[in-house]
């Protein structure tokens, strides 16, 4: 399974790395965040604007290099337990690991999918360590938001909605108990589809309780893509198709 208009970017550690085009989206979008509103308590005006657009990016690249080792860990894990990763693809909502077969014990499953967020949390410690060594202030601030950034994306990975690697923790949880993968599964992507829609009503209400738009859209979009990803995942898991994203 392979998102399509993707682009290769090579390998990394024998792993084929993929770029869709959506990730430009996310790219540009935290480019220009960090550009116009980047983290610290000194106002824009005090840099030049060329110093600011280099740091923006750097800062974007290695965001998009920590969700690259967030994937990693998921795929070297796999590979371990002789399971196949057939590519990583960095998109609009980060980056997805493909497998070509499902784990085939629970704690199996538990320990690939715990694995990302783990990997987050480490580099979230790393530009932790790294604010305090980096002296100016500026750099320090945008290290700073990079270990607030990692922090953040592994909570949210660990929110138990499948096919998150939260709700994939979840699914092993409640497969070890129930010993049946299936209803595992079934059970786990019924709990992926509530938080889905936890999501989509909590962006409506953003939208016209507080009238702000791009949050309750962001909030709306990312409900509708849990909710597509855990109905597809299902359904792949039902017809026995490789390439089951994590």
């Amino acid at each position: 399974m392979r998102m399509r208009g993707s682009i290769s970017l090579g390998k990394i550690l024998g792993i084929p790395l993929r770029l869709h085009y959506t990730w430009f989206i996310i790219f540009v979008l935290v480019t220009v965040s960090l550009v116009l509103y980047f983290p610290g308590d000194y106002p824009v005006e005090h840099y030049p604007i060329e110093l600011r657009i280099i740091l923006g990016i750097l800062t974007s690249v290695l965001f998009f290099a920590s969700i690259i080792a967030h994937e990693l860990a998921h795929s070297i894990l796999a590979t371990r337990n002789n399971i196949p990763v057939k590519e990583i693809t960095l998109f609009v909502f980060g980056g997805v690991s493909y497998i070509t077969k499902e784990a085939t014990q629970p704690k199996t499953e538990l320990l690939i999918a715990i694995v990302g967020p783990l990997a987050s949390l480490a580099m979230g410690g790393i530009f932790y360590g790294l604010h305090f060594l980096a002296g100016e202030a500026l750099l320090a601030n945008f290290m700073w938001w990079l270990a607030i950034i990692n922090v953040l994306l592994a909570i949210f990975n660990l929110i138990p909605g499948f096919p998150l690697d939260g709700g994939r923790v979840f699914r092993a949880i409640v497969w070890q108990r129930t010993h049946n993968y299936h209803k595992a599964t079934s059970i786990a992507t019924k709990v992926g589809r509530g938080i889905a829609y936890s999501f989509i009503v909590g962006g409506i209400t953003i939208i016209f309780a507080y009238h702000l738009w791009f949050n309750g859209l962001w909030l709306i979009f990312i409900g509708w893509f849990l909710h597509n990803a855990a109905r597809a995942s299902y359904q792949q898991v039902l017809q026995g198709r490789p390439g089951i994203p994590h």
